[in-house]
């Protein structure tokens, strides 16, 4: 009797994020996945029967993977949102324009199928909604997240060409925004 063969889930999205990171998404498809991980095309449909299925694990991957990091910075201690927002703003400060620009890929790689978004909705919720405000120090620090996700959208789609430096500017001011709210309390 043979031992039936697994397939390392990681390993395959591992592989997505190479081709993700190599291509810019371009060349994101199925069969480039399975090149790279090695592996038959149907073993990696046998694990992500779709496209999409795969692009959302590796969107909740990475999603858990951004918070982890915002939870190291906080030392794992309760917050109130605008530490939280922060932490945020300090960790897209660290990342790194291939990992902005997966990050971005996968984002919108699903818009198309909006119950595959909702790793990425409840994310956001759970940073903006308790910043909802019409005035005061909540609408200033959810102004400068907003700030800070649409430049992370629109440099990292390429919609706009906008340099590093231009960029951290953004998150730095947004950063700023925070932190002045932050030791006003």
């Amino acid at each position: 009797m043979t031992r039936k063969k697994e397939i390392d889930r990681d390993r395959i999205l591992d592989a997505a994020e190479r081709v993700i990171l190599e291509s810019g998404g371009r060349n994101f498809t199925l069969d480039a996945v399975a090149e790279r991980a090695r592996i038959s095309k149907g073993g990696l449909v046998y694990s992500f029967p779709t496209k999409d299925g795969l692009v959302r694990a590796a969107l909740e991957r990475e999603i858990t993977r951004f918070q982890e990091a915002v939870r190291q910075r906080l030392g794992g201690r309760p917050v109130e949102p605008f530490e939280l927002v922060l932490a945020h703003i300090d960790e897209a400060l660290d990342e790194d324009d291939a990992v902005t620009r997966k990050a971005a890929f996968l984002v919108t790689a699903l818009v198309h199928a909006p119950d595959m978004m909702e790793p990425a909705r409840r994310y956001y919720r759970a940073l903006l909604d308790p910043l909802l405000s019409d005035s005061g120090a909540a609408y200033r620090v959810r102004h400068a997240l907003l700030a800070v996700e649409g430049i992370f959208l629109l440099r990292g789609l390429g919609f706009v060409e906008v340099s590093a430096e231009e960029h951290k500017s953004v998150l730095l001011y947004a950063r700023d925004v925070v932190a002045g709210v932050l030791a006003g309390r």
